[in-house]
């Protein structure tokens, strides 16, 4: 139920959020976001570094309602605001980092989730890493190929 919950809560924000007019670029920022997000879960969950429980409709290792919930939705958010002052970069991967923390440690106390050989720190630096990545993919690649069309239209 935990990951239904979660999966409402974020499309419900989604949709409060969403610069429509942008939502063909920032989609990809949102499906590479779920990529990265499938393949280290898949992968966390098949060294036994942490396992999910009740995952209701499972995706690779991990529940659907949770990458096609808060990972494709905040993927696609986070895509839309990034900044372009490299500090301000520096907050938003920060802020974002800290809020999947926070989800992270809402499955884990409800008991739909469980460390092995990880902890809460690891996963913070995996989402440092993450969301330093998609902001690198999104400022170098997403936005300046959305820029170039738009500017020869």
């Amino acid at each position: 139920m935990h990951w239904i919950i979660i999966f409402i809560v974020t499309w419900i924000l989604f949709f409060m959020l969403i610069d429509r007019s942008e939502l063909k670029t920032n989609l990809l920022g949102g499906l590479f976001a779920f990529l990265i997000a499938t393949i280290i879960d898949y992968n966390g969950t098949h060294m036994g570094l942490y396992k999910f429980y009740n995952v209701v409709i499972p995706w690779f290792g991990c529940s659907a309602f949770y990458k096609f919930g808060p990972i494709l939705t905040m993927g696609i958010l986070f895509s839309q605001i990034v900044p372009e002052k490299r500090w301000m970069q520096v907050l938003n991967i920060l802020v974002f980092s800290l809020s999947f923390n926070g989800i992270e440690y809402l499955l884990t106390r409800t008991g739909n989730a469980q460390y092995f050989h990880w902890n809460i720190f690891a996963s913070f630096i995996c989402n440092m890493l993450t969301f330093t990545s998609l902001t690198w993919v999104i400022t170098t690649f997403i936005r300046k190929s959305s820029f170039s069309r738009k500017s020869n239209s």
